[in-house]
């Protein structure tokens, strides 16, 4: 049985004022939490962690056995893909991150687990990777002084423009990354069209209250690589899955709504605004039982 059947057997549940205002109390709770909730609710980095694996397994297939795997994170936070990472990097697992209290409860689990092959670097990709130059500096002098099997971005790319990310790629494919090498992205599709997804959701209040949409695209990222001659040879692979986010506590899924609509740091809802949202999200969504999917795409990038 899917889902949508699933809610149209279920019996809605009432929309009342305490359930608006427990889903407007929700805009305050602070984004780390925010994806801790996603993340505990969701499968969604499951299948980031799925796909990641058939990366893993063709960089082993590739890779001298002799030379042990070279992994760095950025924007890695303290996401559970963190594990799996760990154990495939014996040359070295890099976690590069802003946010200092994320890298902390790494930092804690390293000493705790004892993993002495994982290392945290506090900085900001934007510009301690941006550049050859700075990507150089980086990792002479905090990355280990060498370069990588594997990189990741996931859910990294949204905090700088699109029309950054091939400059930003070539200076990670070319200054970063070793030969054979693969540089693995996750992002929130842009372009999918169904319903009740997180984009949708997202261009529908944005788009009413500022005008905006989401324009970040990474599976055209491929085609603005594969024109300049650094990519030649470089292999692509692409794929777009459907997640879900469901849970039982309208205060845990509005703040995970509110996460995906960038409030407060990227659109300012005012209080109008913040009710109408809560209240189309407690009908359409809370009331009928309906998941909040999320369409993501992945794009690798296999240097030979």
């Amino acid at each position: 049985m899917s889902a949508e059947t699933e809610t149209r057997d279920k019996a809605p549940e009432p929309i009342t004022e305490a359930l608006i205002e427990t889903g407007l109390s929700a805009a305050e709770v602070p984004l780390r939490r925010q994806v801790k909730l996603w993340a505990r609710h969701t499968n969604e980095k499951s299948d980031v962690a799925s796909d990641l694996m058939g990366v893993l397994r063709a960089l082993h297939r590739a890779v001298p056995e002799d030379r042990p795997l070279r992994s760095l994170s950025i924007g890695s936070s303290d996401e559970p893909q963190f594990r799996l990472l760990s154990a495939a990097s014996r040359g070295g697992l890099w976690l590069f991150d802003a946010d200092s209290s994320a890298l902390d409860v790494v930092r804690a689990r390293i000493g705790r687990q004892m993993l002495d092959g994982v290392h945290v670097v506090e900085g900001d990709y934007t510009a301690d990777l941006f550049s050859p130059a700075a990507a150089r500096r980086t990792c002479a002098e905090r990355l280990g002084n060498d370069t990588f099997d594997l990189i990741v971005l996931h859910h990294a790319l949204y905090y700088c423009d699109a029309t950054d990310w091939p400059s930003f790629a070539a200076t990670l494919y070319e200054v970063m990354l070793r030969s054979p090498g693969a540089i693995h992205m996750a992002l929130m599709s842009s372009t999918t069209t169904e319903p009740y997804t997180t984009t949708w959701l997202y261009n529908h209040f944005a788009h009413k209250f500022f005008g905006h949409r989401n324009t970040q695209n990474l599976l055209a990222l491929q085609e603005q690589l594969a024109a300049q001659p650094l990519f030649a040879n470089a292999q692509f692979t692409q794929r777009t899955q459907s997640v879900a986010f469901r849970c039982d506590d309208f205060f845990t899924f509005m703040a995970v709504v509110w996460m995906i609509l960038l409030y407060p740091d990227g659109h300012p809802y005012n209080e109008a605004q913040r009710r109408e949202i809560t209240a189309f999200v407690a009908e359409h969504f809370w009331a009928p039982k309906r998941p909040l999917k999320q369409v993501q795409d992945y794009l690798t990038i296999h240097k030979p």
